[in-house]
């Protein structure tokens, strides 16, 4: 007895000596670690399960991160997204397009149009058939007699400048027979501004190579995706740390980030343009440094269409913003001029916004985008416009 006793002594100097640690001290921490633990683990598990049941919680988010393309959605993702009280089911096939797979090697006789835009061309209220991009591949297949494909690329919160990525990324490949860019007015050219003094990855430069820095990056905020989608403690948690640091980045933002003051004390209507260097007044003056980077993105993805034998049209739309400006302020003329005298054919649907307000049937309310009711009429106003620039590849 009292030689094992002197082994087992012996055991403890060893590991003592070797590992520079009391092995009896050192075993009674880990037990009051494992017992401080295991309290912390029932009530964060206790916590998930109460914002389960009694929270808001959103189970997916079909948004992911990609190197090039930035906001992208999350290829053969599906599930139920709730925004403004509004439950929509989601689906993303495997290449990351909202609705049903396209093949990317053409089908010998089939016409084929890839669309790109934000928010308003991606529609993720409404079901792929009754978008208008749905409606135009079931109008235009009657129309020519033979099957039309209408591939949608867009993506909120997107512009010009994320347009020209995802055509070259992603559009490129699948060799359309047209491409049709929808134009938002406002937000587009803000965006495109936003992307180039936040330092973004430049599509005029050709920038699309990728590296480790930007592949370790891509897997965290997927992994965030992940966490957002299986837990309710972290989509709270990270809802309320997002408002802190807006609100605290508020503060600090840059010059052009900040909306400028309205003229003369309105709060609502704009009537005349002011100058300053927000991004958000660029809109106004077709000389902007907004204006020229946009027209610059505008000819490369002209460039990029028609090397890929492709036909490149543009279709301009507006939101509910359109009942705020004075439509004569605004360089309508000097942009379709512009797109006339470099051989793109467009389509102004921005006046027609002129007659639908937040009560208008055409939008979602309380969010601003087209319903059901507005991807059908909006498919109608621009459904000869497609016709004609289908024609021109005969």
């Amino acid at each position: 007895m009292r030689r094992k006793k002197r082994i087992y002594g012996q055991k403890k100097c060893i590991y003592s000596l070797f590992y520079g640690v009391n092995y009896g001290t050192d075993m009674k921490n880990s037990k009051k670690i494992i017992f401080l633990l295991i309290p912390l683990v029932f009530f964060v598990l206790l916590l998930e399960s109460g914002l389960r049941f009694f929270g808001d919680f959103a189970p997916t988010r079909v948004l992911c991160y990609d190197p090039i393309l930035g906001r992208s959605y999350c290829a053969n993702t599906k599930g139920y997204l709730r925004d403004n009280n509004i439950s929509m089911y989601v689906e993303v096939n495997a290449d990351g397009l909202l609705g049903k797979p396209y093949s990317i090697k053409r089908i010998p006789g089939t016409k084929r149009v890839a669309v790109l835009g934000d928010s308003f061309t991606s529609g993720e209220a409404v079901t792929p058939d009754k978008k208008f991009t749905g409606q135009w591949e079931s109008k235009l297949a009657k129309i020519f007699g033979d099957d039309v494909e209408v591939i949608n690329f867009g993506v909120g919160g997107t512009g010009t400048w994320q347009q020209l990525q995802r055509f070259h990324v992603k559009a490129k490949k699948y060799s359309p027979d047209l491409t049709v860019l929808i134009f938002l007015w406002g937000n587009d050219i803000d965006n495109n501004i936003d992307q180039f003094k936040s330092g973004s990855r430049n599509p005029l430069l050709d920038d699309y190579q990728i590296g480790l820095k930007e592949n370790i990056l891509t897997k965290r905020k997927n992994f965030n995706k992940w966490l957002w989608n299986n837990s309710a403690l972290y989509q709270f948690t990270h809802d309320r740390y997002k408002h802190v640091e807006i609100f605290l980045k508020s503060f600090f933002r840059p010059a052009h980030m900040k909306r400028p003051e309205l003229p003369n004390n309105q709060s609502k209507l704009i009537k005349k343009p002011w100058d300053s260097v927000s991004m958000y007044d660029d809109v106004y003056h077709f000389n902007s440094e907004g204006w020229e980077l946009t027209k610059k993105l505008i000819l490369k993805l002209q460039e990029e269409v028609s090397s890929n034998g492709s036909l490149f049209a543009v279709i301009q739309i507006a939101g509910l913003s359109r009942k705020q400006v004075d439509y004569s302020i605004l360089p309508t003329k000097e942009f379709n001029e512009f797109l006339a005298n470099h051989g793109i054919d467009s389509f102004d649907v921005f006046e027609y916004f002129g007659n639908w307000d937040a009560s208008n049937p055409n939008f979602i309310p309380n969010d601003g985008h087209f319903s059901e009711t507005g991807h059908r009429n909006f498919s109608k106003i621009t459904l000869e416009f497609l016709v004609k620039s289908l024609d021109n590849l005969e």
